[in-house]
């Protein structure tokens, strides 16, 4: 399904030098210094999937809690949890839980959706294309021309660094939008919040892959 991979794909990272627009780059670097010195990230959002080949649209809702490496990715099909060495990926529909290690190599935004604060410092070519009173456009280009990704486009809002919407725009047609319902920086959570607890899943078939 075209909107499970994005997810599994949008925040993946090239080691690559980047050129970087001076304005962007602040306006980028206050926006993760934010998200990092706060408790946690909590995020609501509508994710829609345009595919220009097929005049389609489909759309998904879902929330992220993050807190460094550790996270709770909630989607319609399945739940995700990480404590930063292990990671839990439970489908509810068949009651089913896989665990795996957590691996640094892994570049996507399932695997670290903290990602989405350090995205812009490698790998791409930032520029800020727009302002206005209320938020900042920018955009990101990969350095590596083989790329299908296009580009990336963040809107950041003017009066709280918060993050409105993302914009991901493939070679092949496909443009995927991050809208961001609510965006707050105050929770604060326990670890065991980023821990699946077997207790509270009777019964459920653990698939361990570690």
């Amino acid at each position: 399904m075209r909107i499970t991979a994005f997810i599994s794909f949008f925040f993946f990272c090239a080691v690559l030098s980047a050129q970087q627009d001076p304005a962007a780059m602040k306006v980028l670097s206050d926006f993760s210094m934010k998200a990092k010195e706060a408790p946690s990230v909590s995020i609501v959002f509508r994710l829609a999937t345009y595919d220009a080949r097929e005049n389609s649209t489909d759309t998904i809702k879902g929330s992220v809690i993050i807190s460094g490496d550790m996270y709770k990715l909630i989607l319609p099909t399945n739940t995700v949890w990480s404590d930063g060495k292990t990671s839990w990926s439970y489908l509810d529909d068949v009651d089913e839980v896989t665990i795996n290690n957590y691996n640094p190599d892994d570049q996507s935004f399932t695997s670290r959706p903290s990602l989405l604060y350090s995205l812009y410092k490698e790998g791409y070519k930032v520029r800020l294309i727009d302002e206005t009173s209320k938020y900042w456009l920018i955009d990101l280009y990969p350095e590596e021309l083989s790329n299908n990704m296009v580009r990336i486009r963040l809107k950041i809002g003017k009066n709280d660094h918060s993050l409105k919407s993302a914009e991901y725009k493939t070679k092949d047609g496909i443009l995927v939008t991050l809208y961001v319902d609510k965006y707050d920086l105050t929770t604060r959570h326990n670890k065991d919040f980023f821990v699946f607890d077997l207790s509270e899943h009777k019964g459920v078939e653990v698939v361990d892959m570690r």
